[in-house]
C-alpha cells in the first residue's frame, strides 16, 4: 500500500490515528508542508495545543529507507509552529523485528516518538472509508459518466435555433441547424446536455423548449447574434442562475450527477489535487475509481475530472489554483458550499421519504 494512500486513509479517520499515536487529536494543522528542512507529512494538535510533527512511513526494512526517515525527522527538529512540539515517526508494524529495534534506539537517542500502525488494518479502513464517503445518504446514486462535453456554455449553440425560428417546438433537423448533421456525434453530445439540464423535452415531432429553456435564451449574451463560434460565448449571470435552479431541483439527470460526484471528490481529497496531466499516479487513480465505483483509465478520469471542474467553474461553484506540478488545487466558493449543502439536504429528504415509519399509525 502506497504511503500517500495510507496518509489519506489515516487523515480521514482521526479516531484511528489518535489511537495509533496515543495522541488525542483535536485538529489537523496541516499536511505535506514544504519547509527549508524538507516536506513534513502532517502536523496534528491536541486539545492542550501541543503539536505533533509526524513523519509517516510504510515498511522500514531497508537501511536506505531508515536512514532517509531518520534524516528527515532530525531536519524537522529545526521546524516548530508551537512552543509544545513533539516529533514522531509513524511506520508500519509489518516491519521486521531487527529494524524495529534500530528504529526504537534512534527514537530514544534523539527524543523522537516512535509509533506503529498495521498496514492490513489500514487496508480494511481504506475500503470502509471509501464506502462511507461514497454513500448518498442511503440512496443508490448512479455512477458518474464521462462525456465529451467540456463546457456548459455549449448550451448556447443547440438552443439558438429556438431564438432564430421564434418557435417553441422544432424538428430534429431544425434543432441541428448549426451542426453538420443531426446524426453527428457532436450534435448528440450537445443534445444530451440540453436534455439533462432540462432546457428541452422530447415530443412526437421533435423537441420542445422548456420554461427554463425559454428563460435561458431570453438571457443570451448580447454577442450571441454576431458570434462566429456560438459555443465560445460565456454564460451570463442570469443563465447561471437558471442552470443552478435546475441543478438543485432534485431531478438527478446524468450531468447533474456528474457535478454531485465532482463535489464529493473535492470533499474526499480536500481539493488538494486535480490532475493536469493525462497519465497521473496510480494510487490517486485507484482512490477516485474506488470513490466513484468505476474503473476508468487515467486519461478518462483526467477528462472527467477536468470537464466537471470546468462546469463547476462556469457556475461559480469552485475556483482553481494552477500549479507547476502535476496537480492543481481546487476549493469551493461560498456558492459551491451552499449548492453542496442543498444536494446533501435533498438526498437526506429523499431518504427520509423512503424510510418513513408508519408504526405510529398501527
Amino acid at each position: 500500500m502506497k504511503e500517500n494512500l495510507v496518509q489519506w486513509t489515516l487523515l480521514q479517520n482521526l479516531d484511528f490515528l489518535s489511537k495509533s499515536l496515543d495522541f488525542q487529536i483535536a485538529v489537523k494543522k496541516g499536511q505535506e508542508i514544504t519547509t527549508d528542512f524538507g516536506r513534513i507529512d502532517f502536523i496534528l494538535e491536541n486539545y492542550q495545543k501541543s503539536q505533533l510533527i509526524v513523519e509517516l512511513e510504510t515498511v522500514l526494512d531497508t537501511k536506505n529507507k531508515r536512514d532517509y526517515c531518520f534524516n528527515q525527522v532530525l531536519n524537522y527538529k529545526n521546524v516548530s509552529y508551537s512552543d509544545k512540539t513533539t516529533y514522531c515517526i509513524l511506520y508500519a508494524n509489518e516491519t521486521n523485528q531487527k529494524a524495529k529495534s534500530i528504529i526504537n534506539d534512534f527514537g530514544k537517542e534523539n527524543e523522537v516518538l516512535i509509533k506503529t500502525y498495521s498496514i492490513n488494518d489500514v487496508k480494511k479502513l481504506y475500503t470502509s472509508t471509501v464506502e462511507r464517503l461514497s454513500l448518498s445518504f442511503g440512496l443508490s446514486m448512479p455512477k458518474p459518466a464521462n462525456y465529451t462535453i467540456c463546457f456548459l456554455r455549449w448550451l448556447n449553440k443547440i438552443l439558438k435555433p429556438f431564438k432564430d425560428f421564434e418557435k417553441t417546438s422544432l424538428s430534429e433537423k431544425d434543432l441541428a441547424y448549426y451542426f453538420t448533421s443531426p446524426n453527428s456525434t457532436n450534435f448528440k453530445c450537445y443534445l444530451r446536455l440540453a436534455l439533462d439540464f432540462e432546457m428541452i423535452t422530447l415530443n412526437k415531432n421533435g423537441y420542445s423548449i422548456s420554461t427554463d429553456g425559454v428563460e435561458y435564451i431570453q438571457n443570451y449574451n448580447l454577442d450571441i447574434d454576431t458570434a462566429s463560434n456560438l459555443s465560445s460565448i460565456d454564460l451570463t449571470n442570469e443563465q447561471k442562475k437558471i442552470l443552478l435552479r435546475v441543478i438543485t431541483n432534485g431531478n438527478w439527470s446524468a450531468h447533474k450527477v456528474n457535478i454531485y460526484w465532482f463535489l464529493r471528490f473535492l470533499e474526499v481529497t480536500n481539493g488538494e489535487w486535480l490532475p493536469n496531466i493525462k497519465d497521473f499516479e496510480k494510487h490517486k487513480l485507484d482512490l477516485v475509481n474506488g470513490l466513484f465505483n468505476v474503473n476508468y483509465l487515467s486519461r478518462t478520469m483526467y477528462e472527467f475530472l477536468n470537464f466537471a471542474c470546468n462546469w463547476c467553474m462556469e457556475l461559480g461553484l469552485v475556483d482553481k489554483i494552477k500549479t507547476t506540478t502535476k496537480y492543481d488545487k481546487i476549493y469551493l466558493t461560498p456558492l459551491g458550499i451552499e449548492i453542496n449543502n442543498i444536494f446533501s439536504l435533498d438526498l437526506q429528504l429523499k431518504k427520509n421519504r423512503l424510510n418513513l415509519n408508519f408504526k405510529y399509525l398501527d
